[in-house]
């Protein structure tokens, strides 16, 4: 569920393992990790130890996490740029502010990177999150222009999972692997109606304790009250973008931008755990455009979904240019600024044009999340949303990223519950 930095024990005394976190040393628990002794290295969850690990493979995680030390002489920052970090401490950023951040070049942008990094590990400390994703479905009634699963891709094989096998895929995932959060995503797919989505989701409820979240497009309030009270906790629905004409010239079958966010704000009513975000380097899209999609993610997101465009072959877009890679990392670093407890993924699209380094970067900017594809093999290359979608077998975040102790359970609840509970109270 959550992958942490390593420790190494330092000294054992009355039971327990003393390691330094940080700054500071701290005890905790090891009766799950018997025999332990001084020098061994550990992964931990608040304060107890869950696992024992060789060194290799400790000084691998602290390496994919750990940032390089690079010294940034403060004295040729801009006198502006040091009063918006400053202000991000304990206030809501403007739009020029916004604006200014995501036109950094150079030392200012690896100053905005480190203090992103900062930001992070002073509320999240080093929990790096791990969730799988199930494409059940490619089937999509919609044309989105930049989509290759749109209805008018007539050269894409399609394909539907049966209930029984979303149910197995993901009762393996939970009991052998350990993940605790699933995403359950289709194309806009009417084939499943309302019944069988909440069968789905009730059997899956009855087999394994995992968190639900639901991507299957605008299916409405009745749709997602009922799923809601068969079991689902939380949503993937991104808006895309918040500039309207940019949204119209995206569906011009007449998608609708504030049925979009009627939808967001029906699903906040109805308690759901939100990932939302834009798409960035749409074509036609300003630096003013991503500063509103920003402010408008921040509005509606507990956790973030934003990540680049991706040209798709068979697509009206298909020959345009994808989107900048530093504007998304910046993008990131914005949001981990403004949203300092948040759960930011690095998403498959900005790893699928960067790779593992990609994913190496967008954590060190401030990212705390991962999302494995679960889709079987002999789907997984027609849920083709883009090309070349970025998917690697099993590595060091898997094998130490997924327990199946209680306490990951109860954390990642925790976590959860109170982002819904401190959206109510801003509320009232």
């Amino acid at each position: 569920m959550c992958l942490t930095i390593p420790a190494q024990v330092i000294k054992l005394e009355k039971g327990k393992a003393v390691i330094q976190e940080n700054d500071r040393f701290k005890q905790i628990q090891i009766s799950l990790v018997p025999n332990l002794k001084v020098g061994d290295w550990i992964l931990y969850i608040n304060d107890s130890a869950l696992e024992k690990i060789p060194r290799n493979e400790a000084k691998e995680i602290l390496e994919l996490l750990e940032v390089p030390y690079q010294k940034i002489d403060i004295s040729r920052l801009s006198g502006k740029f040091r009063d918006i970090i400053q202000t991000s401490k304990s206030k809501d950023l403007t739009k020029e502010e916004v604006v200014y951040l995501l036109k950094t070049k150079e030392l200012e942008q690896k100053a905005l990177f480190s203090e992103a990094n900062l930001v992070r590990k002073t509320y999240i400390k080093d929990f790096i999150c791990i969730h799988g994703i199930i494409e059940f479905s490619n089937f999509c009634k919609n044309d989105c222009l930049y989509c290759g699963l749109r209805k008018e891709n007539l050269t894409l094989p399609r394909y539907r999972m049966s209930i029984e096998d979303i149910v197995n895929i993901a009762d393996k995932a939970v009991t052998e692997a350990g993940y605790k959060l699933l995403v359950l995503q289709s194309g806009e797919d009417y084939f499943y109606t309302d019944d069988i989505l909440e069968e789905i989701i009730k059997k899956i409820k009855e087999k394994c304790r995992v968190f639900i979240f639901i991507s299957i497009g605008e299916r409405g309030y009745k749709c997602y009250e009922r799923l809601k009270k068969a079991g689902a906790s939380g949503v993937l629905f991104r808006f895309e973008t918040s500039n309207l004409e940019l949204f119209k010239k995206l569906h011009p079958q007449g998608k609708n931008l504030a049925n979009r966010f009627e939808h967001l704000r029906f699903m906040k009513e109805l308690g759901y755990f939100i990932a939302t975000g834009s798409i960035i380097g749409l074509p036609n899209q300003t630096i003013e455009n991503l500063a509103e999609d920003i402010l408008t993610t921040k509005k509606w997101a507990h956790m973030v979904s934003t990540g680049p465009f991706v040209p798709c072959d068979n697509t009206p877009l298909a020959n345009l240019v994808h989107g900048n890679i530093e504007m998304s990392l910046k993008t990131i670093a914005i949001l981990r600024l403004m949203m300092k407890n948040a759960r930011i993924p690095v998403v498959t699209a900005l790893e699928t044009l960067a790779g593992e380094n990609g994913r190496k970067r967008a954590l060190q900017a401030g990212a705390n999340s991962l999302m494995f594809n679960l889709t079987p093999e002999n789907y997984r290359p027609f849920y083709k949303i883009y090309p070349d979608k970025f998917f690697q077998k099993e590595t060091i975040w898997q094998k130490y990223g997924l327990f199946k102790y209680e306490e990951s359970y109860k954390m990642l609840e925790e976590r959860m519950t109170k982002e819904i509970e401190k959206e109510k109270y801003a509320t009232n």
